[in-house]
């Protein structure tokens, strides 16, 4: 029974962590805008979601056996390939950002986190609508 619980929520549980993280990269790329020579970067969203549904049917838990090893929810911050950004908008001194594109693509970041939230809870007051008969 909790596999199909899993299962349910698995897909937007990877949205959450990758729109997270591209969050991060999107702010990154924002608070950079007038950083000299700074290359704005991003990753394929869709690419991204796709290996990481891929990876997680072959999961293999790892046993942490020193304190130097990762905590698990670092597991994913470098296994995101990101790309530079391509941009006809060079600026003198180097810098690549775009911020319009990067308003854009965050606010877009924003509905998709918003929308797997909602679709979580929806999902989350249909068990208990079960679960009450």
């Amino acid at each position: 029974m909790f596999n199909k619980i899993n299962q349910i929520f698995n897909f937007h549980q990877q949205a959450l962590n990758l729109c997270s993280q591209r969050q991060e990269i999107l702010s990154a790329n924002i608070a950079n805008a007038d950083t000299p020579g700074y290359k704005s970067i991003d990753f394929n969203f869709k690419n991204e979601l796709n290996k990481t549904l891929y990876k997680n049917k072959k999961t293999i838990f790892l046993k942490k056996t020193s304190p130097n090893h990762f905590n698990e929810k670092h597991k994913n911050l470098f296994l995101l390939k990101t790309i530079p950004v391509l941009t006809n908008q060079i600026k003198q001194d180097g810098n690549t950002v775009n911020m319009d594109r990067e308003r854009i693509e965050f606010l877009n970041n924003s509905i998709k986190y918003q929308s797997s939230l909602v679709f979580i809870k929806n999902e989350i007051k249909n068990m208990m609508y079960v679960l009450k008969g």
